[in-house]
């Protein structure tokens, strides 16, 4: 494992973990898709506005995204019913015996409730009576920082098994008023949130299959471009939130990308200089980035980076932005299809993007 002095130079990886040896691996990973698809369209008829933006909006929505789905759940839904659908897919896949589960972690921008955490009302629907059950926050990167968690207690020796889970309900925090085209700016981004729920099994490692790195990071100044609640003074009226989602997306976008180039490139020395790769991304099966957009993903990755296209997987046009369970969504893609298996050693680069403004990887063989 390499030092935090070793790349002290490296303005973004002074705490990066690195590890020869994995401590974990992905045992299976689970989703659930809601049925409902809300094309552009669809989403402009939801839209209350002028009629002449309306008839504009799905157009705008392409043109400046890239996106042109989303998925909804049924009304009355809530986040622990998205996560636990996801779990009982995992189940499934891996005939996996729940109570073999020792730590199970909800890792999501959504909740049902203020208290308890979700992860309690998770762990009763599977019938678990006794594990350490918890939930971690972290906006879009939820779901990375609970893997990054998972590994150290199973580092540690603390946890064998880590179930983590995700139920996001963005339909529900989407502001459909849209007055004219510059209220566009801070509400473009609730347009393209999705429906979904994720899990993913973490095991310990073995045959050298696991996670290898893994470097998270915030830049707190930035989080007024992008949160729910809209107004900070958010115990109003007795304690109610707020609840729509403001994400200044031009402001936001200039930024991810500006951060993310030079993220990058810093990484692609550190590959070059203590791994002897000429090029990381060429070093990689897959490349697997938050899904805040199809045309941000196309710009940073495949304009700026010049990755290969058929290593990025985007599925943000096909979901929507489906926050903290856009990763393991996209890694079920690409599983389902054939191309990522369990076991396989492929080299995946997961990225994430977060408000707030957070970003960093997690790097494994698959």
């Amino acid at each position: 494992m390499n030092t935090a002095k070793e790349l002290k130079e490296y303005y973004h990886f002074q705490r990066m973990q690195q590890f020869e040896q994995p401590r974990s691996r992905v045992g299976e990973i689970g989703v659930h898709i809601p049925e409902r698809v809300v094309d552009n369209a669809e989403m402009a008829n939801l839209v209350k506005g002028p009629d002449r933006l309306k008839r504009s909006l799905p157009d705008i929505i392409a043109r400046t995204t890239g996106n042109h789905n989303r998925v909804y759940a049924a009304e009355g839904t809530v986040p622990s019913d998205l996560a636990v659908a996801a779990i009982f897919d995992l189940v499934k896949r891996a005939s996996l015996d729940i109570n073999t589960v020792d730590t199970l972690i909800f890792a999501s921008t959504d909740m049902d409730m203020m208290e308890p955490a979700t992860a309690n009302i998770v762990q009763e629907r599977l019938g678990l009576k006794c594990v350490n059950s918890f939930d971690v926050s972290n906006a879009c990167n939820s779901f990375l920082q609970a893997m990054n968690i998972g590994n150290s207690l199973i580092a540690t020796g603390a946890a064998r098994r880590v179930l983590i889970c995700s139920g996001e309900l963005g339909s529900v925090v989407c502001n459909r008023e849209v007055a004219d085209v510059k209220e566009l700016r801070t509400k473009m981004g609730g347009l393209t949130l999705g429906d979904a729920g994720a899990a993913l099994l973490l095991e310990p490692a073995d045959n050298g299959i696991g996670l290898t790195e893994i470097n998270l990071m915030t830049y707190g100044e930035h989080w007024r471009l992008c949160h729910v609640p809209e107004k900070e003074e958010w115990r109003q009226n007795g304690g109610a939130i707020n609840p729509w989602f403001y994400l200044d997306m031009p402001a936001l976008a200039k930024i991810a990308r500006r951060y993310s180039l030079r993220y990058f490139q810093d990484y692609e020395r550190i590959r070059r200089d203590h791994f002897g790769e000429k090029d990381f991304a060429a070093s990689l099966d897959f490349f697997v980035p938050h899904q805040i957009s199809r045309k941000l993903i196309e710009e940073v990755c495949l304009q700026d980076m010049k990755m290969p296209t058929d290593k990025v997987v985007i599925t943000a046009d096909i979901y929507g932005n489906t926050a903290s369970t856009a990763i393991p969504l996209a890694m079920r893609r690409i599983m389902d299809k054939g191309e990522l298996l369990l076991g396989s050693g492929a080299e995946c680069f997961l990225y994430g993007a977060a408000s707030g403004f957070g970003m960093g990887h997690i790097r494994l063989r698959f």
